[in-house]
C-alpha cells in the first residue's frame, strides 16, 4: 500500500517538474518572439496587457509546482503520504501554465503588419507621384516645344516661298 502511495507521489512530482520545465522553455520563446514582434510589427495595448498576464500566470505556475514538491517532500518526511494535500497545487500549476500559453498566444492577435513594409510603401508611393508630375511637366512642356517648332517651320516655309518669288 505504502509502495502505491510512493509510486502515484512519484508520478504528481515528475508532471509537476515536467511542467516547471515547460513554463521555463515557454518563457523564453515568449521572450524571443516578444523581442521579434515589437521591433518588425505594430503593436496595441492588448498585445502587452495579454502578455504581461501570460508572463504573470507562468511564473506563479512554476511557483506553485515548487509548493506542491516541497508540501510532498515534507510530507514524504513524516511518513504522511497523501495526495490530496498537493493536489491543489498542481491542479492550479496545470492551470496558470496552460492559462500563460493561451495569453501569450492571444496577444499575437493584437498586432498589425510590418511596420518598415508600411514606411517603404509610403515612401514608394510618394516617389511614384513625384516621378508623375514631372513626367505630367515634361509633357506639358514638350507639347509646347513642338507647337513652337511648328510654328517656326511654318514662318521658315513661308519665307522660302517669299524669296523665290
Amino acid at each position: 500500500m505504502i509502495e502505491n502511495k510512493r509510486f502515484a507521489v512519484d508520478i504528481g512530482i515528475t508532471l509537476s517538474t515536467q511542467l516547471i520545465n515547460a513554463c521555463l522553455s515557454i518563457l523564453a520563446i515568449i521572450g524571443a518572439v516578444f523581442v521579434f514582434i515589437i521591433d518588425k510589427r505594430e503593436t496595441f495595448i492588448p498585445f502587452y496587457l495579454l502578455n504581461i498576464f501570460g508572463f504573470i500566470s507562468l511564473i506563479i505556475s512554476i511557483f506553485l509546482g515548487g509548493k506542491g514538491i516541497d508540501k510532498i517532500r515534507k510530507n514524504s518526511f513524516n511518513n504522511q503520504l497523501n495526495l490530496d494535500s498537493t493536489k491543489n497545487y498542481f491542479n492550479w500549476q496545470a492551470i496558470l501554465c496552460l492559462g500563460g500559453i493561451l495569453f501569450c498566444l492571444g496577444s499575437l492577435f493584437f498586432t498589425q503588419k510590418v511596420k518598415a513594409e508600411n514606411k517603404e510603401l509610403i515612401l514608394i508611393n510618394k516617389t511614384l507621384n513625384k516621378l508623375n508630375q514631372i513626367k505630367n511637366e515634361n509633357l506639358t512642356k514638350t507639347d509646347s516645344l513642338i507647337k513652337e517648332v511648328e510654328l517656326l517651320n511654318n514662318r521658315l516655309k513661308k519665307l522660302e516661298i517669299s524669296q523665290k518669288k
